[in-house]
């Protein structure tokens, strides 16, 4: 998770969380809040349903060999390594302190702008321009992932949620898109006051 007050992310449900995982002790049994080894386990099976569910996505990223990518969600206290093909293709998370495993390149944004630009939902350079996106690292590479997903129709809660009963999938929504709208409303409200009070000395 970045702290840098120069390129703060978004106030958001997912940033709450983060913050509350990094003070959290490891948990008995299962280890850091995101990074233990059941999130290891969740993630792994994440990446083993999509790859499944999208063959040809992989076929095409067979030609990165044993290259991987450092991806960064800027609200949580965890980064993942993503290897989508190779001898050990998979998804693991990493806690912020570890030792970073080598990368071709590394992807910086928001948990929702990554999960949008998986989806197709948003365009990448719109993001990078945006400086909502961070890339570094080998540009062939990330090109090649991002032409495999483009037009891939990946829809993570069919994908991946798919056994879980619709009323929760829905609440579960209800609840994201309450809080963060609150949080929305909150962040605007905060610039509020220091707004009236640029307006009161100008002439």
């Amino acid at each position: 998770m970045s702290l840098d007050p120069t390129d703060p992310p978004p106030l958001s449900p997912v940033l709450l969380a983060g913050l509350a995982a990094r003070v959290l002790p490891p948990l008995p049994l299962l280890g850091r809040p995101l990074a233990g080894p059941v999130a290891a386990r969740l993630s792994q099976m994440a990446f083993d349903r999509l790859r499944r569910r999208h063959e040809p996505v992989f076929q095409r990223l067979a030609v990165l060999g044993e290259r991987a990518f450092l991806v960064d969600p800027s609200d949580l206290p965890v980064r993942f390594l993503l290897r989508p093909a190779g001898t050990r293709p998979g998804l693991w998370p990493i806690a912020d302190g570890s030792t970073l495993p080598p990368a071709a390149a590394t992807l910086r944004a928001p948990l929702a702008a990554l999960l949008a630009l998986l989806e197709g939902r948003v365009d990448g350079d719109s993001l990078f321009f945006s400086r909502q996106l961070m890339i570094e690292g080998d540009m062939e590479a990330v090109l090649i992932l991002r032409n495999a997903v483009d037009g891939a129709d990946i829809a993570l809660e069919r994908d991946l949620a798919a056994r879980l009963p619709r009323r929760v999938l829905t609440m579960a929504r209800r609840w994201y898109g309450d809080v963060d709208g609150l949080l929305h409303l909150m962040a605007r409200a905060a610039h509020q006051p220091v707004a009236l009070a640029v307006a009161e000395v100008q002439p």
